[in-house]
């Protein structure tokens, strides 16, 4: 009767021990895995819909573009001119929230990283005047633009230009210069590239529309 009512030895329960904690290591390795896939979900998420907002907003103001006779600091008439890294214009909607005033120069720029390869989408606003005075359009300092966009691989503006004549045609070129070119392109395409392992993200957004 002894022997039938004995109880646990001390290696059995440091075996049964060993057992209940490899399982609760398993469960919370299972469960840390699953809340750190939900938070990356939950931040992609964030930053796709980020961007989305910031694209179109970049849409709108592209969209109406307006050729005015605006003025820079050195007395040049201010039309839509830009390259594969920045663009600059007036347009009638403003990215700032509660900005309501007029007309806004706006400058877009890309930016690279100070330790890094990474680039980033900033932009700058400025209020102009209505345009029957010359009035400066805005000659910001680095330190004057606000970020949109960051951490992307690759960021480039594109301008649509339409030949016209016997050879009509549309071409995409890097860069778009109003004494060259005249008037303002076609259209702008914003292609934005996060990683190797993700598709490009292209925005065409016609100018002064």
């Amino acid at each position: 009767m002894n022997g039938h009512n004995r109880g646990f030895t001390l290696l059995e329960l440091l075996i049964a021990l060993t057992i209940v904690a490899m399982i609760v290591a398993i469960i919370f390795g299972a469960l840390r895995i699953g809340i750190r896939a939900w938070e990356k979900g939950e931040k992609d998420v964030d930053i796709r819909q980020r961007q989305r907002i910031v694209l179109d907003l970049v849409k709108r103001q592209l969209a109406s573009t307006c050729v005015t006779d605006v003025w820079d600091r050195d007395q040049q008439r201010v039309s839509l001119k830009g390259d594969s890294k920045s663009i600059e214009f007036i347009s009638h909607i403003t990215m700032e929230p509660g900005n309501r005033f007029g007309l806004v120069n706006v400058q877009y720029a890309v930016k690279k990283e100070k330790n890094g390869d990474k680039e980033h989408l900033t932009f700058y606003e400025k209020n102009v005047a209505l345009p029957d005075k010359k009035t400066g359009a805005g000659n910001p300092d680095e330190g004057d633009f606000s970020e949109l966009i960051p951490g992307m691989k690759s960021i480039e503006f594109e301008y649509l230009k339409v030949r016209t004549g016997e050879e009509a045609s549309t071409m995409w070129q890097k860069s778009w210069d109003p004494a060259v070119d005249k008037g303002v392109p076609r259209a702008v395409r914003v292609t934005l590239e996060e990683n190797d392992e993700k598709a490009p993200i292209y925005v065409i957004a016609g100018a002064g529309e």
